[in-house]
């Protein structure tokens, strides 16, 4: 993240647990609502590179978030409405989720 390039990417296809990578490397998001929306942002619970608890942060639809994302928490909803894709600064293998 920090050479600010993605280098390794993905689909988030599940959030009943949560999402972290299993390198542990940070990440950035980009949500892509299913269907018009009106607001420019969401709220996610996660945990930044640097913090020590998962915490509310605001995350912009359509563009890649600026924030080295380490964990999500669990979210039941946020898929049934907005495609996620992660991206990382550091290459992720062929089993990564």
């Amino acid at each position: 993240m920090g050479g600010g390039r993605i280098v390794s990417h993905g689909k988030i296809a599940d959030l009943s647990k949560g999402f972290k990578l299993p390198s542990g490397n940070p990440f950035s998001v980009y949500v892509r609502p299913k269907y018009s929306v009106s607001t420019l942002d969401t709220v996610l619970t996660v945990r930044c590179s640097q913090d020590e608890s998962l915490t509310e942060a605001p995350v912009p639809f359509n563009d890649w978030s600026p924030l080295a994302i380490s964990e999500i928490a669990p979210n039941s909803e946020l898929l049934k409405t907005n495609d996620v894709y992660w991206g990382s600064g550091s290459y992720e293998g062929e089993d990564t989720p």
